[in-house]
């Protein structure tokens, strides 16, 4: 049968009758909160590690160039509500961590006492760079729970610490005291300097009540 006759062709044609109704929309007025992953786990000290880890091949890093002028990286951060960046070269190699802390403004003035301006001051003056930087082992971090690395990372004095993936020569992903401190549920200022003290005390006192 050539196409002509396909198209000539009477076929038993079958409408199914939809049914479709209108849905009410609701006023937003009384919303202001948006829920997150964090609020809906149940995480203790006795939980993997993995579950308060960020793992790179799940959410994307995130990264600045270490030419930024200091004050824009601050203001860009807050501004996003993020407490640490990976900070890269031009050409995306890995040259330090730079975090709301080093961007301070205190640190910023010590920069300025050296004579050069406030635009002059970059994220790589205040970044730690990666020479002094430590990593979790990643094969090492699956076998441990949260309690050994809040444990590790005070007495390391940390508030964030890297993932590094030894076999494959690549860094992994990262952990934070911020991330440590959300996951608990326990209500933490990003936009206040801590102590390191500080922040570990609240985590052991949520701990300790659950």
């Amino acid at each position: 049968m050539d196409i002509k006759h396909i198209k000539n062709a009477e076929f038993p044609v079958q409408i199914k009758e939809i049914n479709m109704k209108k849905l009410k929309l609701v006023n937003l007025a009384a919303t202001d909160n948006i829920i997150s992953p964090e609020q809906f786990e149940e995480i203790n000290l006795d939980s993997p590690a993995v579950e308060i880890f960020t793992d790179f091949k799940i959410h994307k890093a995130l990264m600045i160039d270490g030419e930024t002028m200091a004050i824009t990286a601050l203001q860009l951060m807050l501004k996003t509500h993020v407490r640490m960046n990976i900070v890269v070269a031009e050409n995306d190699d890995f040259i330090g961590i730079i975090s709301t802390n080093e961007l301070s403004e205190q640190n910023i003035v010590a920069k300025l006492s050296k004579g050069i301006t406030r635009e002059d001051v970059l994220v790589k003056d205040l970044m730690i760079p990666k020479s002094d930087f430590h990593a979790f082992d990643y094969n090492q971090l699956l076998r441990a729970s949260v309690g050994d690395v809040v444990a590790t990372l005070e007495d390391y004095q940390l508030r964030h610490c890297l993932v590094l993936d030894q076999e494959s020569h690549h860094i992994r992903g990262v952990i934070s005291s911020s991330d440590i401190a959300r996951k608990l549920h326990i209500n933490m200022n990003l936009n206040v300097k801590q102590s390191f003290g500080s922040v570990y005390d609240v985590v052991h006192q949520k701990a300790s009540s659950m």
